[in-house]
């Protein structure tokens, strides 16, 4: 049976040998809390506090990494908490295929991912969305041992918080079982519709239905294609594609975030490989005139296109 789900699996890789570790530290501090969480729009517990970070930060061992934490105990249950950067750049500082980035300042790319103090030396908090996993004990069976092997309760359900503004504010609660193998993805969508959800309303002047089209690269049978589709309503948007040679990727809901006189586009549909960090396009109005920024390929993306 699959108890150790794919949150816990890419989060939870240091916390086996803890749970003996985790409990002789608990009876050494007077500080007590309900089984049961009553209100789960509030934190249980400060999930920052230096006593869930026995462990230390690490770099997660995955495609897009990140700097991490795990907890565990048999009383309180699991934790994660995540550092996600707010840009792909502060994002691909931790990538080690980053020249510039943190592991080209360390021989040894396997112990530079556990040094947790080189670790924190790098991560100023205001470039980061710290985001929380939270397991609740009363979704954990633990089986007894010392190496702190357990299985997960039928229901079992995730908690994700977010830190800001000096608390931490539910995000969403999710069945275990079907959080997306992808947690960068899905947790910076989940933080994505809740940071958004009260932006200000849009310029009612970018209503209305646009057109696109670039040329991508040439092949033997004529130049691939991608024609873009878009009709803003409010903050409504929906992005449909027609193309050639190319695949037909992310069309659906996007939602816009207002910079200046500028929109930025980002994806607010259900394939998570779609989601990103930063946003998938920008569009601005120059002389009534409607330009986009970040659609088709290399050749292109960079451009402000004129938009029908």
């Amino acid at each position: 049976m699959k108890n150790l789900l794919l949150l816990l699996v890419i989060s939870l890789q240091s916390c086996n040998g803890q749970e003996k570790n985790n409990t002789i530290l608990y009876n050494k501090v007077t500080e007590k809390r309900e089984a049961e969480i009553t209100n789960t729009n509030e934190a249980p517990f400060n999930f920052l506090d230096e006593k869930y970070q026995m462990q230390g930060l690490r770099i997660s061992d995955t495609p897009n990494p990140y700097p991490t934490y795990s907890f565990s105990d048999p009383r309180y249950g699991l934790l994660t908490v995540d550092y996600i950067g707010k840009t792909n750049v502060t994002q691909y500082f931790w990538n080690v295929g980053n020249k510039s980035g943190y592991f080209s300042k360390y021989l040894n790319t396997e112990e530079a991912a556990s040094t947790s103090d080189n670790i924190k030396k790098y991560i100023n908090t205001k470039d980061y969305y710290i985001i929380t996993s939270y397991l609740p004990q009363k979704y954990i069976l633990y089986n007894g041992g010392e190496d702190g092997e357990f299985t997960l309760a039928p229901n079992a359900k995730t908690l994700f918080y977010l830190y800001e503004n000096n608390k931490w504010k539910l995000m969403d609660e999710v069945e275990t079982n079907k959080i997306p193998e992808n947690l960068l993805y899905f947790e910076t969508s989940l933080v994505q519709k809740m940071v958004f959800k009260n932006i200000s309303k849009m310029d009612e002047s970018f209503n209305g239905a646009y057109s696109v089209s670039v040329e991508t690269e040439a092949t033997t049978t004529g130049m691939a294609s991608i024609s873009y589709d878009i009709e803003i309503k409010k903050n409504n948007i929906n992005v449909s594609l027609s193309t050639y040679h190319e695949a037909n990727l992310c069309e659906g809901k996007y939602f816009a975030s207002i910079n200046g006189n500028m929109l930025e586009i980002y994806y607010f549909d259900n394939d998570m490989t779609c989601i990103s960090i930063d946003p998938k396009f920008y569009i601005k109005k120059e002389n009534n005139k409607f330009y986009i920024k970040g659609v088709g390929g290399e050749g292109t993306n960079a451009k402000w296109i004129l938009m029908k």
